[in-house]
């Protein structure tokens, strides 16, 4: 399946009210952008960086609604495990000295699938 990463600050797009992880979803596809250029003309590890904590917190606010029963998930060991394993390792990988893009770029497609087709929060 074909997906659709941007370059384009997410905040500046609009955020869909209707499933809860599009938050999530949107930082996820313009973090896989940003790291896509990165490979290619050498960004700013900051903005990088930055982005990765952005879309870390927007996981972490998915994941208090889900305790506070305002979203209901198809999955709660998947999203614990995206929060706790595959985010830590994204985060880990985008630290090193010598950014494997590939690795972190398919690290990001496995997450934003694993939220669409196995998590698939939506509203309690």
């Amino acid at each position: 399946m074909y997906q659709r990463y941007s370059i384009t600050k997410p905040e500046d797009r609009e955020h869909s009210g209707a499933c809860p992880s599009a938050t999530f979803l949107n930082e996820a596809k313009f973090m896989t952008g940003l790291l896509l250029q990165d490979a290619s003309n050498r960004m700013d590890r900051v903005e990088i960086l930055s982005q990765q904590k952005v879309m870390e917190n927007a996981l972490d606010k998915l994941w208090k609604d889900v305790e506070e029963g305002k979203v209901r998930v198809q999955s709660i060991a998947a999203l614990r495990a995206a929060k706790t394993v595959s985010c830590k390792g994204i985060a880990n990988r985008l630290k090193s000295p010598n950014v494997d893009h590939a690795r972190v770029v398919r690290d990001l497609r496995l997450l934003i699938n694993t939220f669409e087709y196995v998590i698939k929060p939506e509203p309690s």
